[in-house]
């Protein structure tokens, strides 16, 4: 039973990357696809891409915050882009594929086909969204519509974290529960963007390497809506309050087979 089980997990996750990267893939909740410790961080994936190459042109990541009106809708061209629903409900249809979309659920839309974002017709939707465009590229709206587009960052991605053939481009929905330890400072093999959805502090390491921490962390607050960059070689670690848990949302780009964190040894 037990080598049953095993082979069927095997078989999902080979689907769920094979989707990824043919055309979009859903959030399927964070009991679905979560990496979790007794009271160590819980990793939801809520939307994975792929994309061919990262070394042709400089790379940006760009956060938004998207608001639509009840019935709204908004059409997305090009770039890889993944949303996330902070409030409300939407429906997507790319071609001939429609799901819907709620509230702490993710999206990624693939640049091959135009995307159609529809807001539900009984309250109005906000959205967190990530591109990854051509740097520059960066000031060009990926947006056909009326709705109400803030950005709220642009990250240059740096070009030594990447390297030649396809990279996964990923929105994940970080959880460290109320009081639990700090994680072992790390960094990204390629680069991540945060958006802090519920507050907690984060350490930082300015004179460390991933061979061995040196010289004196500091340790700064990080509120809701904070926007944090972590390319690779920033050392560091994040922690809850001790009665709220600390809730992100990472858009990370790394190369395809390559571990998203690298520990500090």
């Amino acid at each position: 039973m037990q080598a049953m089980r095993g082979s069927a997990m095997h078989r999902l996750v080979k689907i769920i990357r094979f989707t990824a990267s043919a055309a979009l893939i859903w959030s399927l909740g964070p009991s679905a696809i979560a990496q979790t410790s007794d009271r160590g961080p819980v990793r939801a994936v809520l939307a994975l891409g792929r994309v061919p190459s990262m070394i042709d042109t400089p790379m940006s990541i760009r956060l938004s915050r998207v608001l639509m009106p009840p019935g709204a809708a908004a059409t997305y061209s090009s770039a890889h882009r993944m949303v996330y629903v902070l409030s409300g409900v939407i429906t997507v249809t790319i071609v001939n594929d429609q799901r819907v979309v709620r509230s702490d659920e993710g999206a990624y839309l693939p640049p091959a086909a135009d995307a159609v974002i529809k807001a539900g017709v009984d309250a109005p939707v906000e959205l967190i969204q990530y591109e990854l465009v051509r740097t520059m590229d960066a000031q060009t709206p990926g947006i056909n519509s009326q709705v109400s587009v803030k950005e709220l960052h642009q990250m240059k991605i740096p070009v030594d974290a990447l390297k030649a053939g396809p990279h996964e481009f990923s929105m994940i929905r970080v959880t460290i529960p109320a009081g639990a330890a700090r994680p072992r400072p790390h960094t990204r093999s390629g680069a991540a963007l945060y958006y802090v959805l519920a507050e907690g502090t984060i350490s930082i390491w300015p004179n460390a390497t991933v061979d061995a921490l040196s010289g004196e962390s500091r340790t700064e607050p990080r509120r809701v809506g904070d926007v944090q960059e972590e390319p690779y070689g920033f050392i560091h670690s994040w922690a809850p309050k001790d009665d709220a848990a600390l809730v992100l949302l990472q858009a990370n780009i790394s190369h395809e087979g390559v571990p998203e964190i690298i520990f500090v040894k």
